[in-house]
């Protein structure tokens, strides 16, 4: 099976907050501590990483579903939200991740309100990271 990796790298002489992921072609993602009050625009927080995979990941299923069946997806938007919990043990974790997709569609077959449901259901039955994690998914498309 395939694995994924990537160099995670901080240094508190260099800075306290931010640090870097390589990814395997080389890429550096800047990264910094949640809530940080030294926040760069350019630098992503864990939370943002996971709830961006999330939705990342269902776009890149739906997309797919989208192809079996003969649609072809011109543009897909979403503005995923990460709500925080505690756990019954008192722990916080990101509980409920909300996908709000929209998706508009080229050629002459264009997908009834219905189809588009279907797909994102059986995207987010596809989607490896939605099915690693213990977070709720909501989805609610906007058609």
């Amino acid at each position: 099976m395939p694995q994924h990796r990537i160099h995670l790298r901080w240094n508190a002489s260099e800075d306290n907050e931010n640090y870097r992921w390589t990814l395997e072609n080389g890429h550096e993602v800047c990264a910094v501590a949640p809530g940080s009050d030294d926040r760069d625009h350019d630098f992503i927080d864990p939370e943002e990483a996971f709830i961006g995979a999330i939705a990342s990941c269902h776009l890149l299923s739906f997309v797919t579903e989208a192809a079996r069946d003969g649609f072809v997806v011109d543009g897909y938007e979403d503005q995923p939200v990460g709500m925080l919990e505690k756990d019954r043990q008192g722990k916080l974790f990101v509980g409920k991740v909300l996908l709000t997709p929209k998706a508009s569609f080229g050629g002459d077959r264009q997908p009834s309100d219905s189809e588009v449901d279907a797909i994102h259901r059986r995207a987010r039955g596809k989607c490896i990271i939605s099915n690693s994690v213990t977070s709720e998914i909501i989805l609610e498309p906007i058609f």
